[in-house]
């Protein structure tokens, strides 16, 4: 799909939105979709034209979050907030594993609607992940999801052998083992958890009240967590 075609799926991307969408300028370099489910609006954050560091497919990302989060649940547009009671550096060291999963259906779905470009990019970042591989030292967690999400997904979308060993491995692992081609708020919570079985044994259940949704951090149950990961996958 050539750049041309990627502005034409762009805009039909957002024209396809049911809720009302408010565009605002801001000052950080990316473009950024932040979702209310409560009054079912979108807001755009769109820097400067001259300080945009955003490509068309990383607004196209953030546009799939938004689509995600009408279509399937308010999960996927990764800003809903935690339960009052958590503790705030409690919560913040989950941020990264919610963010991950969430991208991998993401990505999923730009690989559906935007092949070639997707494949192109994959290529392009794959080596970059790779040098984790080979890190004498260990990165900020945030990067070892990244790029065992990205190595992920060239053993997905690009069949490449890759090996890797240790934390990496296991990451990778716990991405494969949920297929991303069917959304749903269930086989998200679940990689979420399996994602964090990677550096804590916290875990987050999602908590729908009626009037608003949250996040609740729990200490994992192996048993349990079973039970949850096998009904999930059935679903």
């Amino acid at each position: 799909m050539k750049s041309k075609s990627l502005k034409s799926l762009l805009k039909k991307v957002r024209r396809d939105l049911d809720w009302p969408v408010l565009e605002r300028d801001h000052d950080a370099s990316l473009i950024q979709i932040i979702s209310y489910a409560h009054n079912k609006s979108h807001v755009i954050l769109m820097p400067d034209k001259l300080l945009n560091r955003s490509s068309d497919l990383d607004y196209l990302h953030e546009l799939g979050h938004a689509t995600y989060c009408e279509k399937i649940h308010p999960l996927f547009a990764t800003n809903i907030q935690f339960a009052p009671e958590e503790n705030k550096r409690q919560f913040q060291q989950l941020i990264p594993a919610l963010n991950a999963a969430c991208d991998w259906f993401v990505g999923h779905w730009q690989m559906e609607i935007a092949p070639e470009n997707m494949r192109k990019q994959l290529k392009e970042i794959l080596p970059v992940a790779e040098n984790v591989l080979g890190s004498s030292e260990l990165p900020p967690l945030d990067v070892i999801l990244d790029a065992s999400m990205i190595i992920a997904q060239a053993i997905r979308y690009l069949d490449e052998p890759i090996d890797c060993g240790g934390v990496l491995k296991v990451a990778v692992d716990a991405f494969l083992s949920v297929p991303p081609d069917k959304p749903s708020i269930d086989r998200c919570v679940l990689l979420i958890n399996r994602l964090l079985s990677t550096y804590t044994v916290q875990r987050v259940r999602f908590v729908d009240t009626g009037e608003s949704n949250s996040w609740e951090v729990y200490l994992s149950d192996e048993t349990t967590g079973l039970d949850d990961a096998n009904a999930a996958l059935n679903n």
